[in-house]
């Protein structure tokens, strides 16, 4: 999934607002978010980490640094202290590094082998949490490298965002409100979503949302194909 906007050159740290992290599911950390894990993992240090999976899919297709640093407008030295868990990538971020690698994220963590199960429990999810001042949360619900469409579960903090500029990726999206309201914009016109609404549209459009309530938003939305 692209964002509109270019990514540009600009290191990022990790003190920006908006950082995507790949976490396991399970009780809050009082002094900051957990740290990256895949989700079902035991959760110790250095295991089962975003960076790492990043760097084994960059090494298995061959790629150095330098090449990855040219498909993404990314630094080098950027992507080398994602890769060691130094920076945390905004998710905008993280989908350019995922299609730069032609990976979705369920993919990446290859959190299914072999034939596709019939349930996933919720400590075999993987989660995407985006964390600062705006928060945005999304638990995959079929975190399959072998499907042919993707579910989630997105739940958006009031006044998050998912950034300042539309995303467009190709396939097509659908999305229900199950709680909460969402402003959604698909090629610059504004949907105001309440619990119970549906929206359906092409993703090679446009498309941006907002949680302008007092309460999170929480949405399940299908994709396919898979581009998360």
């Amino acid at each position: 999934m692209r964002s509109v906007e270019g990514t540009g050159s600009v290191e990022r740290t990790a003190a920006d607002r908006d950082v995507a992290t790949a976490v396991a599911p399970g009780p809050a950390v009082a002094d900051g978010p957990a740290a990256p894990v895949a989700a079902g993992s035991s959760g110790a240090p250095g295991e089962d980490d975003l960076g790492r999976h990043i760097r084994e899919a960059r090494v298995q297709r061959g790629l150095t640094l330098e090449a990855l640093a040219r498909a993404t407008g990314l630094s080098r030295s950027y992507l080398s202290n994602v890769e060691h868990n130094k920076n945390s990538p905004t998710i905008s971020t993280l989908r350019t590094i995922l299609d730069a690698l032609g990976v979705t994220l369920s993919q990446l963590f290859r959190t299914v082998e072999g034939e596709r199960p019939a349930v996933t429990r919720p400590d075999q999810r993987v989660v995407i949490a985006r964390t600062g001042n705006d928060d945005v949360r999304y638990e995959l619900l079929n975190p399959n490298p072998l499907g042919r469409l993707e579910s989630m579960i997105m739940e958006v903090a009031p006044g998050a965002t998912s950034g300042g500029h539309p995303h467009t990726h190709a396939g097509e999206e659908v999305g229900l409100i199950l709680s909460g309201e969402l402003d959604y914009w698909v090629d610059g016109v504004h949907y105001a979503l309440r619990e119970g609404d549906a929206v359906s549209f092409d993703a090679t459009r446009p498309h941006r949302y907002a949680n302008p309530g007092t309460v999170p938003s929480v949405s399940v939305w299908t994709v396919t194909p898979p581009s998360f």
